[in-house]
């Protein structure tokens, strides 16, 4: 049954990883009819969207974490690690854009949004660590 848990876990790293590469790289049709450059609150909605799309990411990988076998590091001090790979994942994204396509570019604003999203993610999985892993026991039968 671990193994299951493992290869889900994996799995879920993946995808997850693979569609914010997407939705970073891919140039959507009919955007230009979706305007993110509108405010809201005072922080323009792109922000919003960058934050949204990255405060996942410590959930899928406290959840590869806690089934992967990893360096004794990664298991020592996880919150650190989903927040360091995290914030490597969001300036991966971020430097992609300006490097792979012509018509995105790299905005320190969104990367702020993009770090803040892992930061906030990662305190909310640190603070519910016993409730997570009671659902994760239950919905993979560990």
């Amino acid at each position: 049954m671990k193994l299951n848990s493992r290869r889900t876990a994996a799995t879920l790293a993946i995808i997850y990883v693979s569609l914010v590469f997407f939705c970073c790289l891919y140039k959507f049709s009919g955007s230009e009819n979706l305007d993110l450059s509108r405010y809201l609150f005072g922080i323009r909605l792109d922000r919003y969207a960058h934050f949204t799309m990255f405060f996942p990411y410590p959930f899928v990988a406290w959840l590869f974490l806690h089934y992967e076998k990893g360096t004794f590091l990664l298991h020592k001090y996880p919150y650190l690690a989903i927040l360091v790979s995290g914030f490597l994942l969001a300036l991966a994204a971020e430097a992609s854009q300006e490097l792979l396509t012509a018509y995105r570019d790299t905005d320190p604003y969104d990367l702020i949004a993009n770090f803040t999203g892992v930061t906030v993610g990662t305190i909310m999985v640190y603070a519910m660590k016993r409730p997570l892993k009671k659902i994760c026991n239950l919905l993979f039968g560990l």
